[in-house]
């Protein structure tokens, strides 16, 4: 049998359960592409929030001079002494 030019039988690509599923094939792989796509812009901006919140906490914890209170900041002191309260022998 030679199987040359002139060959009688339909051709693989035109079956139509070969043309289903590469049809099929060829859907599934754009939605992979799509996918991967859209991963990688999550990933991306995953990455700038994660930066982000690095820096947030680094500053967040570095030593800072703490602000000095102000002198009135002992509300309840400060009644104490006008009240007299802390003197000897006043009452309590």
């Amino acid at each position: 049998m030679d199987r040359g030019a002139a060959d009688d039988g339909p051709r693989m690509n035109d079956h139509p359960q070969f043309r289903m599923w590469k049809d099929r094939l060829d859907a599934e792989m754009a939605r992979q592409e799509e996918w991967s796509a859209r991963r990688a812009s999550r990933e991306r901006a995953r990455a700038g929030w994660y930066e982000a919140w690095r820096a947030y906490k680094a500053r967040a914890t570095e030593l800072y001079e703490p602000i000095p209170k102000p002198r009135w900041w002992n509300l309840p002191g400060w009644a104490r002494w006008l009240l007299r309260l802390h003197a000897p022998g006043r009452p309590n």
